[in-house]
């Protein structure tokens, strides 16, 4: 991702038609179509014009992180992208061993698993209306174990940078909501969540192992939600982050997301 000449209305237009496009044909993408964003305002541009093309309705919002090395060219540490009532299941409790949760994924796409506390947010909160320093737990209804889905047309869309992946829907496909954590406060830094594919565990690591925790990723959705004039209903749900990595696998794989002993069986098939 380097600096570029701005997009024009027509260029941000264009991209986003080509992407969302390809999103609703299932058509896959070996490459990026044309120059990715230089600037976030840009790529959320794009996702703006995406979001008003989908009839679907937004049930709540993924946060990504910004590596490090594009942090300062960026002026941010996190993303954002849109969870749709399509891909977003209500599951409310932990997995029995015999069950397992079909979510349909891009073929021949990008396709992670991400093992992801969820936030259900209390009330509205209007841009503006939260300043966001004092404070966020009091809007936190509550906090579930959860999966996100990462999924894209774009066969490679992480290896063009955020900007990029904000430009498709920040690379949601997926969000699970399982069991409600109580007392989330004082079991999250005790929870270890992990993440096993294909019966390997691939990673293992706290519950709260994202920058700064949860409610720091909370708080920057609000604050980036009230820079785009976006309202959080209440009954919204955050993906507040990987806790252990962006996990890639392809169709047909199987995994388990645990947090503590609460679990959820998933299996990725082909859209």
């Amino acid at each position: 991702m380097s600096a570029s000449t701005p997009m024009t209305a027509d260029q941000i237009s264009q991209l986003s038609n080509t992407i969302f496009s390809a999103r609703r044909d299932n058509t896959i993408l070996d490459v990026y179509p044309g120059q990715p964003p230089a600037t976030l305002e840009e790529a959320y541009a794009v996702q703006d014009l995406s979001i008003k093309a989908n009839p679907d309705v937004i049930t709540g919002w993924k946060i990504g992180m910004v590596p490090p090395e594009f942090r300062e060219q960026l002026g941010a540490e996190r993303i954002m992208g849109p969870a749709y009532k399509s891909v977003t299941h209500f599951v409310g409790r932990s997995h029995s061993d015999d069950e397992c949760l079909q979510l349909p994924v891009f073929k021949g796409g990008f396709i992670a698993v991400e093992a992801e506390l969820v936030i259900e947010i209390a009330e509205d909160i209007a841009p503006g209306s939260v300043n966001t320093a004092d404070g966020v737990e009091h809007l936190v209804k509550a906090v579930y174990a959860g999966i996100e889905i990462a999924s894209s047309p774009i066969v490679d869309l992480n290896d063009y940078g955020p900007t990029a992946i904000v430009s498709d829907f920040g690379n949601q496909q997926g969000m699970i909501i399982g069991e409600k954590i109580e007392d989330w406060q004082s079991v999250v830094p005790t929870m270890e969540a992990k993440t096993v594919i294909n019966g390997e565990v691939i990673s293992a690591k706290p519950a709260n192992n994202v920058l700064n925790g949860q409610m720091s990723a909370f708080a920057y959705v609000i604050d980036c939600a009230a820079k785009r004039g976006i309202t959080l209903p209440a009954g919204s749900f955050i993906l507040s982050g990987a806790t252990t990595g962006v996990h890639e696998t392809v169709v047909g794989a199987k995994s388990t997301v645990s947090f503590g002993d609460m679990k959820l069986n998933i299996e990725l098939v082909a859209i």
